[in-house]
């Protein structure tokens, strides 16, 4: 990772959490004391009622996680080869977001029954099976549109950035058992993880001490800077903040984990398909 990347991240990374910490949180606190008659777009089919200032504290502690993985990030770089990178490590980092994920029902099953928090009981959970790929279609056409616009040559010119280095793995490591656990990470393990974190917890906190506007935005970017890669830093933030109107449009955690899963498995897919077609040919 070259400084200039690395930088520009943590720019990305301060700046989003100033205005959350710094400025809208404070600033929405003055708002409503003055006109606490308006209401500030707190609709929609995300509950936040048994959202607590102690939420803020918890919210606090993953933001603090996360700065500190991007301090860690030029040592990381160097460990991120696949010499360095075994199944083991594929392993200790699924346990890893599996622990940080089940601070979210930890800290929310004793002030609400966690399957009604997150909607988990959702009547018209057969509709993932045509929302699912309708949003990879549209995430399709958006880093259609990214490509289209440059950006890949602009960042490569300007940063020498590349896409992630599991994306790099999956398309070139030659050992099988580490691409099957790289694979299985990004379907399953983080979808869960991930959904549970940013749309299941973060999003409502943000959005009752703020508005739900500023949540989806903020919680987008937020999701979009912590993947660490400047090359696909636009299409994650839009993927988080397109994850979190459809949370709120349907009210269950089902949708975006899904949608979540159906993408990262397309992205697989289209990363090994080339691997895949060459290996039939030549058998």
């Amino acid at each position: 990772m070259s400084t200039g990347e690395y930088q520009l991240l943590g720019d990305v990374l301060l700046a989003v959490v100033v205005a959350f910490f710094g400025l809208a949180l404070p600033g929405y606190a003055l708002v409503r004391k003055w006109w606490p008659e308006s209401g500030w777009n707190l609709g929609g089919n995300v509950g936040t009622s048994v959202i607590q200032p102690l939420d803020l504290v918890v919210t606090g502690g993953y933001v603090l996680m996360f700065v500190v993985g991007w301090k860690n990030l030029p040592e990381a770089a160097v460990k991120a080869s696949e010499k360095d990178l075994s199944l083991s490590a594929v392993v200790v980092g699924q346990l890893g977001m599996v622990v940080l994920a089940g601070v979210v029902p930890a800290v929310i099953f004793w002030r609400m029954e966690v399957r009604e928090f997150f909607g988990l009981r959702w009547a018209g959970w057969r509709k993932v099976f045509w929302i699912a790929p309708l949003f990879v279609f549209a995430m399709m056409a958006v880093v259609s549109l990214q490509l289209g616009l440059g950006w890949k040559d602009w960042v490569e010119g300007r940063f020498g950035a590349r896409p992630q280095d599991t994306v790099t793995l999956l398309r070139e490591s030659t050992d099988f058992v580490l691409v099957l656990g790289l694979a299985f990470s990004a379907v399953v393990i983080a979808p869960l993880t991930e959904e549970l974190i940013f749309r299941g917890y973060l999003y409502p906190v943000v959005k009752r001490f703020s508005d739900r506007w500023f949540a989806a935005i903020f919680t987008g970017v937020f999701f979009g800077v912590i993947h660490f890669n400047v090359f696909s830093l636009p299409t994650l933030a839009v993927m988080g903040v397109v994850l979190v109107v459809l949370y709120e449009m349907t009210g269950s955690l089902w949708v975006p984990i899904a949608c979540h899963a159906a993408f990262n498995a397309t992205t697989v897919g289209a990363n090994l398909a080339p691997r895949i077609l060459s290996f039939l040919s030549q058998s």
